[in-house]
């Protein structure tokens, strides 16, 4: 099954960014957790950051250090994140996902957002001139089709720049639910 992908556009304002890359981070909510290294890095992971606090606002919680797989295992700013997924997965589809996913760490998306509901997403953050790779079209078919998460693209715009999002077409093959029980 075909299955279309359109971008979700954030704008963000450039004083902002500017801001981050000086080291101040204070703007980032409280309830997000933020490991220290990631205010020792003043040019990485500003887009994963407003991206949640822009989730946070339409209601989800989430995080931008999780792993689907088992790589990583004794880093702790994945230990959160971790047991957020486990909350969320079906332990069978996890299983699964990462059993195909073995050896793989290239393509998971750069955030798993959360709802109390039980609502899943995985994002995949792009700005500038970023784009959506192969291999992360191919994790995204797969969480899709195996976890039967909700996925997204979101592209962070500077303010008063004109983009127009973009589509991408994935091809999802469900497993079903009745497999999931039987197995």
């Amino acid at each position: 099954m075909k299955f279309v992908l359109s971008e979700t556009v954030f704008t963000y304002p450039k004083v902002l960014l500017d801001a981050w890359k000086e080291g101040k981070k204070d703007w980032i909510p409280d309830s997000l957790l933020v490991p220290q290294d990631v205010y020792n890095q003043p040019h990485y992971h500003f887009g994963e950051y407003y991206a949640l606090t822009k989730y946070l606002e339409l209601g989800w919680e989430g995080t931008a250090f999780y792993a689907l797989g088992d790589w990583e295992p004794n880093n702790d700013k994945y230990e959160h994140g971790r047991a957020m997924v486990a909350k969320y997965m079906h332990p069978i589809r996890l299983a699964m996902f990462k059993s195909l996913r073995q050896g793989l760490t290239s393509g998971e998306p750069d955030l798993f957002l959360y709802k109390e509901d039980g609502s899943v997403m995985f994002v995949e953050v792009k700005k500038e001139t970023d784009r959506v790779s192969k291999s992360q079209l191919i994790c995204m078919e797969q969480i899709k089709s195996i976890l039967a998460c909700d996925v997204a693209v979101v592209y962070l715009s500077e303010e008063n720049k004109v983009y127009t999002p973009k589509s991408y077409e994935l091809n999802v093959v469900s497993v079903p639910q009745t497999w999931i029980e039987r197995n």
